[in-house]
């Protein structure tokens, strides 16, 4: 094998890895979350309800920060997860919406894994978070397979113009 192509090998690899992981974190949080739908609920209190900004060099994201406790059965649980794959944005409104829900309660429904109580979650289903990841792996996986191909074409030898041309 080529030095070139062992090198574009184990370089485009690592993108491959990196987009194929991200997809696959997207399908596993949103399995998740979809199945949090159907699992148990026990009532649970807020403990604290905050959000969190992050500035970068050009946007702010948002994220609400959560702690409950909740009781299953005659053992106490805290959490923390909003939801699966629930993650920050930029959209401060949708966050701070859910900021305000959540201290104006008494109450929270939590949602826990029957088989392992001490996983809950808060809220579910197919969200923005969720479709974020999924957009952007899909995103960068259609990028690198886009470079493979430039890649490809660029690195074969082509004839075609040789064999077509007619010299007399």
């Amino acid at each position: 094998m080529r030095t070139g192509m062992w090198f574009f090998t184990a370089f485009i690899s690592l993108f491959y890895i990196a987009g194929f992981s991200i997809l696959g974190y997207s399908f596993f949080s949103l399995r998740r979350s979809l199945a949090a739908a159907t699992w148990p609920t026990a009532q649970g209190k807020i403990v604290r309800a905050d959000l969190k900004s992050s500035s970068g060099s050009d946007s702010t994201t948002y994220q609400v920060e959560v702690e409950y406790e909740y009781r299953v059965g005659s053992r106490d649980y805290t959490n923390d997860v909003l939801a699966a794959g629930y993650a920050g944005s930029g959209g401060r409104d949708s966050h701070e919406q859910i900021l305000d829900k959540l201290q104006s309660s008494n109450a929270v429904d939590v949602r826990y894994n029957p088989s392992q109580p001490e996983d809950a979650v808060l809220s579910f289903g197919f969200h923005r978070s969720l479709q974020f990841m999924f957009a952007f792996s899909i995103t960068w996986l259609l990028f690198t397979i886009g470079f493979t191909i430039i890649w490809w074409v660029a690195s074969r030898e082509s004839t075609v113009l040789l064999d077509n041309l007619t010299v007399h």
